[in-house]
């Protein structure tokens, strides 16, 4: 497999094949989006104040990578969140290629089912598109280095010669749109977390910490 290199504006990881047709840059540099993806990561930086929702991702996070159980360990809702979430943070910062180039690409069928269920169909359409687009309307192999040999790659001939084929074209187009975030995604997941209860524990602890504060003697 090869060896990812650093975006030459930003620093992020990405494939050497994004690198070649994007003139060393990352998709969101690329496509002009990092400034506004940075200036959003520096505002929820900035945050001093418990925010629930960073903190039931992070617990998500910490019970699929930090526990035998694994992805399997959640309910069903807490699946359809977090994969939704792994797919839009990859998406984000390399493109649908970097999504199924890395282990995220093992959650393809959940965020199908995911996006179906949030009602983001315009990105389920774009998911499947890039999908289609990758690997040749065959299904996506479970494993990893598998499933990587497998993705549609720029041959020999087209890297020496600086060739961009039309898939590859469409693919850029495709993460194009996606970043447009025509379903506003984002409310979409906020909205599915608070009606399924996945929040409600969290908020709890900010009640309880607030309790917490206001019955310390002040000095």
């Amino acid at each position: 497999m090869k060896e990812k290199i650093p975006c030459t504006k930003c620093g992020a990881l990405i494939l050497p094949e994004t690198a070649e047709r994007t003139e060393g840059l990352c998709m969101p540099c690329k496509q002009g989006n990092r400034e506004s993806i940075e200036a959003s990561k520096e505002y929820y930086k900035k945050l001093k104040e418990y925010d629930p929702v960073r903190e039931l991702w992070k617990s998500l996070v910490e019970r699929v990578h930090h526990s035998e159980a694994g992805l399997d360990g959640l309910n069903e809702a807490e699946k359809i969140y977090y994969t939704v979430c792994v797919l839009n943070g990859e998406v984000f910062n390399g493109g649908f290629e970097q999504f199924f180039s890395n282990n995220s690409g093992e959650y393809y069928k959940m965020a199908v089912d995911g996006l179906f269920i949030l009602q983001a169909f315009q990105c389920l359409k774009l998911l499947k598109e890039a999908k289609d687009i990758l690997f040749y309307d065959n299904a996506i192999p479970s494993d990893h280095i598998e499933r990587y040999e497998s993705m549609k790659k720029l041959s020999e001939e087209e890297e020496h010669r600086g060739e961009i084929p039309d898939w590859s074209l469409r693919l850029d187009q495709i993460d194009a749109e996606y970043y447009k975030d025509p379903d506003d995604l984002y409310c979409k997941l906020d909205q599915y977390a608070e009606i399924h209860g996945l929040v409600e524990p969290f908020k709890r602890n900010v009640e309880q910490a607030a309790g917490e504060n206001a019955s310390r003697p002040t000095a």
